[in-house]
């Protein structure tokens, strides 16, 4: 059986490394790259890590009733990254609007330090802190790849998998509960680690498909 898997454009930004990784991963999974999300129109979902809270969330905007009635009643397996993991909490301090609110929380940016580079580009390690079936199969500690300002900051701490520390800052580097999963970083950038939650990902989507 083929699973079909939507990535949504925001407008802004190279969508293709997540597309070309997922589209690596089985023959029967097929991806598109779309702006509007029809409800019931594909077995899984992701937000991507490209553009601004501001912007993004006016596209997710018309796309919020249906995204939500086959995340939240249906259990289509939905995957943030980096951007698209903030967009699943309330509110950000990068601008104005509302997230998709799947999570109670916000999302913040780093309090500046002494010759901490804002924003972190770069290498730094995933500590998997929690059992996660995104992160099945990987080593407690990992290399994964970031490009980022702001990190979302859960009020309930339950969802979060995995921890990253910049500076003298702790952030959740992945979250999941249920269906919903997401990764503060890039695992499209993320060499064998990001492909394996990758994999993970759509193994989820395949089940949701049958």
């Amino acid at each position: 059986m083929t699973a079909q898997i939507q990535v949504l454009d925001y407008g802004s930004g190279n969508l293709f490394s997540i597309k070309d990784a997922l589209s690596r991963i089985s023959p029967n999974i097929k991806v598109r790259v779309s702006s509007h999300y029809r409800k019931e129109s594909a077995d899984g979902l992701v937000l991507p890590g490209v553009g601004s809270f501001s912007s993004a969330q006016k596209i997710l905007g018309e796309n919020r009733e249906a995204i939500l009635e086959d995340v939240q009643e249906n259990g289509m397996p939905l995957l943030g990254i980096c951007l698209g993991m903030q967009l699943m909490f309330e509110r950000s301090q990068e601008g104005k609007g509302t997230g998709l609110e799947l999570f109670k929380g916000k999302v913040v940016k780093f309090n500046p330090e002494h010759n901490l580079k804002i924003p972190q580009m770069g290498w730094n390690t995933l500590d998997i802190s929690a059992e996660s079936n995104l992160c099945r199969g990987l080593p407690k500690r990992n290399w994964v790849y970031f490009v980022h300002s702001f990190y979302p900051s859960p009020e309930d701490e339950g969802i979060i998998r995995a921890w990253t520390t910049y500076g003298s800052q702790r952030f959740p580097s992945v979250i999941e509960e249920k269906n919903v999963f997401g990764t503060q970083f890039h695992p499209e950038k993320s060499s064998n680690a990001g492909f394996r939650m990758i994999t993970n990902y759509a193994k989820s989507v395949l089940s949701y498909s049958k």
